[in-house]
């Protein structure tokens, strides 16, 4: 009988980083928009830029697995 390994219970698990990306998008957002304030097209086009890069580079290590 194979025994898969068990998860360290140290490291976070998949859920827990989930989470923690809705966090950090939901920070992103009150960064962006802080106090009403709506940034320059500029702005949001480069933060747009560095999430299309982000998923590009997911997309990229997801193929070598």
């Amino acid at each position: 009988m194979d025994e898969q390994p068990r998860p360290d219970p140290n490291e976070p698990s998949l859920i827990d980083e989930m989470r923690e990306l809705g966090s950090a998008f939901s920070a992103l957002g009150r960064t962006a928009f802080k106090s009403g304030r709506v940034v320059s097209v500029e702005v949001l086009r480069s933060i747009r830029g560095i999430v299309d890069r982000a998923r590009e580079e997911i997309d990229r290590i997801a193929e070598k697995k």
